[in-house]
């Protein structure tokens, strides 16, 4: 799919060629650059904003007098990396010398560079050696022979600047080259390091056959000029730039052809054809806003590495025009991006997670929206460009339109089948494409809901798990709920099973807090609601029995059977909406069926441990009093029966603070136990040693009836 861009400028070589006709441009300035030995100093600036290729055209003016074999000496000083306004002059023409010295090893170079050494050390005299410059070595050991740091600084007092000025301009005079000093990145220092560089430009350094080129935003510059109260600052720049020279405006037809060669290496017929209209939308998008809002090699670069980027980790998976929209969005303002992502319910009237459904249709969420949109809209600070993002909102998002058609430019029939990312699936997919585990694509899910092998399915529900990606799958499945129809029994038993045996319900189980309310387990029964919600009356019935007549499902079997006799219930009363699951002789089958299998593993103590009988128990005994009662009288009576009944009812509740917690109100369990025998039982029992603490906290609270943690037995409010 081609490399990343590192953002580097281009090096004028036959390997990296200008490709914005800037080489004659460059070729003018090397010229203006070249001066005799004896001519006075010039200061040329190379003036644009940020991105636009300032450091790539001073590469093909360095590449020119390499072609012509110009008896120059390119001096590069890099401001930036200094980092002290307070030295940078000092540092500057260490700088100055070592590469003058290296560049040219004669005698004469040599002796520039020691003047130029000794010019310096007259700026900063009290930083004689700064603790992290590079040059400290240097400096120190050419006053070594002074003594204390009083005396070194009497010593420099007696020195004359002028002269000392005028011995290095005698120097450099006897060097048989034109030296020009490019000072580059002037635009990223702070004002106070900014006017430093051209205080040195202008009286420090300006050196007969000497010429600077200064490459800077002349608006980064003004301003820092006026922080360090310079208010004329255009007036003082042209005193100190003598040639100021604004870089070439990057024509539209070259930065296309830049673009085109980009997407030409990214685009597969596959890719654009896979998706209805999805061709014509691209190249909409493409000539309509890419090119207005895409202004500078810079841009162009970010705009690839995001796509590319994207690309690799969804491509198919949502429409290439979409995606094209979307990071055009994202490299021109990360507020609309970013706002797109942590509010999707104000461009498709939809949030992502299941459980965050919001009042009203789509449409009107979206237009409640609307201030919240043109707010982070009007952050934009081009007119312009607002506009043109707006356009590309409007044709992602259609719902976002003023007008009443709130349709595309190129509408289809299923926006999801189209890959838009109008679509709340493909939406998701594309604004999560940094986070691939998590990611799980329609057509896996598609395949699993027919697939007609057992252990296809299984190995993708383990697949799920390892890639930690159980979250997506529930989100999907319950999209495509209505899909489950036909095998909704079966798809059902498979995530049951594959489920309640992970460990990570396990890992939940006994963290506690939100057991109950998020994760796994609560996933599984709202899954098992939706998708029984899409079956048809006969098939309902028939899909609940089964799932009730089987024990591997008996906890959710039990979650099952209180949700179907609330409809019941509320269908009497009046308040419920619909037609209720099961009609009522219907429900007493199911429960009666429900009762054989909730004894049946309670017996069997299958899902001892796992922190879920007590899901059973309490249907069984909301249900059938007094089945559970003889039930539990026959457990009591059994060898070992108090512990036993502690396993089966020992959680009693949980919150947020240690999550589950033993609970053995009087009221509720009167009806099942005889309180004072179970007490003395438990009173006993609790002197043994060996019980677990979860067994123990249950039976201190069947004993003194308050709440204990599963956890570490702590009571339950203690202050």
């Amino acid at each position: 799919m081609g490399n990343y861009h590192n953002d580097q400028p281009i090096q004028g070589t036959s390997d990296d060629p200008d490709l914005l006709n800037r080489s004659r441009f460059a070729s003018h300035l090397a010229n203006i650059l070249c001066l005799d030995k004896n001519d006075e100093c010039l200061t040329v600036s190379l003036e644009s904003e940020w991105g636009y290729g300032k450091t790539s055209v001073i590469n093909l003016i360095k590449s020119k007098l390499r072609e012509e074999n110009r008896e120059t000496l390119v001096i590069e000083y890099n401001p930036w990396l200094s980092g002290k306004p307070e030295s940078l002059i000092q540092d500057f023409l260490l700088q100055f010398s070592s590469q003058l010295n290296i560049r040219d090893n004669s005698k004469d170079a040599l002796q520039a560079s020691k003047e130029l050494i000794t010019y310096s050390s007259l700026f900063g005299v009290a930083k004689l050696v700064p603790v992290l410059s590079p040059w400290a070595s240097i400096v120190e050991s050419l006053f070594s022979s002074f003594g204390s740091a009083t005396e070194k600084i009497v010593k420099l007092k007696e020195l004359d600047l002028l002269g000392k000025k005028r011995r290095v301009v005698d120097a450099l005079q006897k060097v048989d080259a034109s030296i020009i000093v490019i000072i580059d990145d002037i635009d990223r220092l702070t004002p106070a390091e900014t006017f430093q560089v051209l205080r040195l430009v202008k009286a420090v350094a300006d050196f007969p056959g000497t010429s600077f080129l200064l490459a800077f935003d002349p608006k980064y510059i003004s301003s820092s000029l006026r922080e360090n109260s310079i208010e004329n600052a255009s007036e003082y720049i042209e005193k100190i730039v003598q040639v100021r020279v604004s870089l070439p405006v990057i024509s539209g037809r070259d930065l296309d052809k830049l673009a085109e060669r980009e997407f030409a290496e990214i685009i597969n017929r596959d890719m654009i054809g896979r998706f209805e209209n999805d061709e014509e939308r691209w190249r909409w998008i493409y000539k309509n806003c890419f090119g207005h809002l895409i202004k500078n090699p810079r841009e162009l670069k970010k705009f690839f590495n995001r796509l590319r980027f994207i690309l690799e980790q969804v491509e198919g998976q949502v429409c290439f025009g979409d995606l094209v929209g979307l990071t055009l969005i994202a490299t021109k303002s990360n507020d609309i991006y970013g706002h797109i992502k942590g509010r999707p319910e104000a461009y498709i009237g939809r949030r992502f997670d299941s459980y965050g459904w919001l009042m009203g249709k789509p449409v009107e969420i979206v237009e409640k929206n609307k201030e919240s949109r043109e707010e982070v809209l009007s952050k934009f600070n081009l007119v312009d460009g607002q506009e043109l993002l707006r356009e590309i909102l409007d044709e992602l998002f259609p719902l976002t339109k003023s007008s009443p058609s709130k349709s595309s430019l190129f509408p289809v029939s299923d926006d999801d089948a189209a890959g838009r990312v109008s679509a709340p699936q493909r939406l998701y997919v594309a604004l999560h494409y940094t986070t691939p585990i998590g990611y799980i694509a329609d057509d896996q899910i598609l395949d699993f809901i027919s697939s007609k092998s057992i252990d296809d399915r299984m190995l993708f529900l383990e697949k799920t798990l390892s890639d930690e990606s159980s979250d997506r799958f529930f989100e999907m499945m319950g999209n495509y709920a209505a899909k489950c129809k036909d095998d909704a029994f079966e798809i059902l038993c498979s995530v049951y099973d594959a489920y309640l045996e992970a460990s990570q319900l396990e890992e939940s189980a006994q963290d506690g807090r939100s057991f109950l309310s998020n994760g796994l387990y609560r996933s599984m029964n709202i899954l098992t609601i939706k998708i029984i919600s899409h079956l048809e009356l006969e098939s309902r019935h028939k899909t609940i029995l089964g799932i009730i007549n089987r024990q591997e499902n008996a906890p959710l079997s039990a979650e099952l059977v209180f949700y179907a006799r609330e409809q019941v219930r509320r269908s009497s009363e009046g308040s419920f909406h619909g037609e209720p699951w099961l009609q009522k002789e219907q429900l007493n089958a199911v429960e009666s069926e429900f009762k054989r299998v909730a004894i049946s593993v309670l017996q069997s103590k299958k899902f001892l441990g796992m922190h879920l009988e007590h899901i059973i128990f309490r249907e069984l005994r909301r249900i059938f009093p007094s089945e559970t009662k003889e039930f539990m009288s026959d457990i009591l009576n059994s060898p070992a029966g108090i512990v036993r009944v502690a396993e089966i009812i020992g959680i009693g509740g949980r919150d947020s603070v240690k999550g589950f917690y033993s609970n053995f109100p009087d009221d509720i369990y009167r009806d099942i136990f005889d309180l004072e025998q179970l007490r003395e039982e438990a009173s006993k029992t609790l002197e043994t040693n060996e019980l677990s603490i979860e067994v123990r906290t249950a039976l201190q609270s069947i004993v003194d009836g308050k709440q204990y943690y599963l956890r570490d037995g702590s009571p339950v409010n203690d202050d």
